[in-house]
């Protein structure tokens, strides 16, 4: 099996990949070159006390709810300067996560702010006034060989994009493990926080440039980590329905009612636009199992696991 390839089986499976944008309120993102281990704050890199703070995090994740990446880009790697990049879901009505970008000279200084920030303690540095957008492509090929296969190339294609459309705004990063192996090459845009995976250069360009046929996105679009998983497969119909400009709404979302094994989701999504008008959309969001497919959730994985898409019915809006 030593030619198996998670991603290639579940792209020629077919299967949808909606709802599988992780929910996580607060994402660290620390400037750290590869190469990283397999668990990434291992990595040689990582100082002790940075690595001791991410497992106290994580071993209180209910509390905190903070997931940890690393990422990297030589082209913009600064002498004597680590970047960390703090990304905060915001209450009510979001377009976007909250981002704060610190410039730290040691990376020994990076646990300290973590913990300050993490806390909602005060933070005495000021933050980088640079709005920009950050796409995180995971790299990590040390986790699964499939982010590496599928998402170097696809890294390297996205600096040329960003090159030939002038992309001023638009920093591209590799990234360690965001979730999804079977969906490589995977991809965050921040601080939106929407998920993508199986991208190539055309998909990647519509992403990147918001031009083109919005359908293109059927197929790449995991989801908005914004939103609850269930309302993330509504708000994907409503994304290709109204088009790129979905992208400067507003929303908020709540799941009412689901089942014990949530095979079926009662779902509301108000969303604004920017002119504050509002629109409030009510479905069910249901597992469809005439489409479950079976498949490997990683290259090394040893039994297949049943993955089964959900469909939005009886949609209605008030």
């Amino acid at each position: 099996m030593d030619n198996f390839f998670c991603a290639e089986q579940s792209r020629q499976s077919g299967v949808d990949i909606i709802g599988s944008a992780a929910e996580h309120q607060i994402y660290v993102a620390i400037e750290c070159p590869p190469p990283w281990t397999t668990d990434d704050m291992e990595s040689k890199g990582i100082p002790d006390n940075l690595r001791q703070l991410s497992e106290a995090i994580y071993d209180d994740y209910d509390r905190f709810q903070t997931r940890f990446l690393l990422i990297y880009n030589e082209h913009l790697k600064q002498e004597n300067c680590t970047r960390v990049l703090f990304f905060r879901k915001p209450s009510g009505f979001a377009n976007a996560y909250e981002k704060q970008e610190f410039h730290l000279t040691n990376i020994q200084d990076v646990a300290p702010l973590v913990q300050q920030y993490v806390r909602g303690e005060p933070i005495d540095l000021h933050p980088i006034d640079h709005p920009t957008r950050d796409i995180l492509i995971c790299t990590h090929g040390s986790r699964d060989r499939c982010c590496a296969r599928f998402g170097n190339p696809i890294y390297h294609q996205a600096l040329k994009i960003v090159e030939e459309y002038s992309l001023e705004q638009v920093r591209m990063w590799q990234a360690s493990h965001i979730g999804g192996h079977r969906m490589a090459p995977t991809a965050i845009d921040f601080p939106e926080a929407r998920y993508y995976g199986y991208l190539d250069p055309v998909s990647l360009t519509a992403v990147l440039t918001r031009t083109g046929d919005i359908q293109c996105l059927d197929k790449i679009y995991r989801g908005w980590g914004v939103l609850p998983w269930a309302a993330q497969v509504l708000e994907k119909q409503l994304l290709l329905t109204c088009g790129w400009d979905w992208f400067s709404h507003s929303v908020t979302a709540q799941v009412l009612d689901c089942d014990a094994d949530e095979t079926f989701n009662r779902v509301e999504l108000t969303d604004k636009s920017p002119t504050g008008e509002c629109q409030t959309y009510h479905a069910d969001v249901v597992a469809d199992d005439r489409c479950t497919v079976h498949l490997k959730g990683s290259c090394t994985s040893e039994k297949l696991s049943a993955i089964t898409p959900y469909r939005v019915k009886d949609l209605s809006k008030s």
